[in-house]
């Protein structure tokens, strides 16, 4: 009787130190993921930054080569656009767009007769989307039907 029970006692402290180790090992792999997580989202943020950099010096640029402030403006607003764009971050559509509340937030309405009700009269704040995931919905003012008389 004595030779069973210690069978099982060496046993179960075999299957207790296999439990251990994995545990062991489960955390170790939770804390290299962890880092890794960490790393490719300083990596991606350097690299979103360094795109950015030129866009940075086209303010520089603007203020010392002294170019009409349109044009200035105008510069730094192409290079943010296609620092955004390589990155696949684009606005969301309003031009000539029914108003979709997925990627749209009327911020006010219009009675017109004239634009078929729901169409977006106005952009007041661009949207900006990556991919199919809106970042920011636009801010649109939206055509209403007038009410029936």
């Amino acid at each position: 009787m004595s030779l069973e029970i210690d069978e099982l006692r060496a046993k179960a402290d075999e299957y207790l130190d296999l439990a251990r180790r994995q545990k062991a090992e489960l955390l170790n792999y939770q804390e290299r993921v962890r880092r890794e997580r960490e790393d490719w989202k300083r990596q991606a943020l350097d690299d979103f930054v360094r795109d950015f950099l030129p866009a940075l010096d086209a303010f520089t640029w603007a203020r010392f080569e002294e170019p009409t402030l349109m044009e200035s403006l105008r510069l730094v607003e192409r290079e943010f656009h296609r620092v955004l764009s390589k990155h696949g971050i684009v606005p969301v559509e309003t031009e000539n767009q029914a108003f979709d509340p997925a990627r749209h937030e009327a911020v006010a309405v219009e009675e017109r007769v004239d634009v078929p009700a729901g169409q977006i009269l106005e952009e007041v704040r661009r949207g900006w989307r990556m991919s199919d995931v809106v970042l920011r919905p636009a801010s649109v003012r939206i055509a209403k039907a007038p009410p029936a008389t």
